[in-house]
């Protein structure tokens, strides 16, 4: 298993979109929506997939500190906080 680096940067959310997903095309009636934010850093895009929980939370426009692991948002500002059991 891959371990990623923790990477803290100052971004600003630029983009929330859904998207159909279905797992098994043409066999499963009802698709899985697919909840995507995506923040602008200094130097480029991130797009992160995220719960419908995290997604109705932000709002596009939003600026604050994003930390993050590999595909993983650990926070965004005071908006999304890092929660372990």
């Amino acid at each position: 298993m891959k371990k990623y680096e923790r990477i803290s940067t100052e971004t600003k959310l630029v983009k929330k979109e859904t998207s159909d997903y279905f797992a098994v095309p043409g066999k499963i009636p009802s698709p899985e929506t697919i909840y995507e934010i995506s923040f602008q850093t200094s130097n480029q895009l991130l797009t992160f997939q995220v719960s419908l929980f995290e997604y109705e939370a932000v709002e596009e426009g939003l600026e604050g500190t994003l930390i993050y692991e590999g595909p993983e948002i650990i926070s965004f500002g005071e908006w999304i906080k890092d929660f372990q059991m």
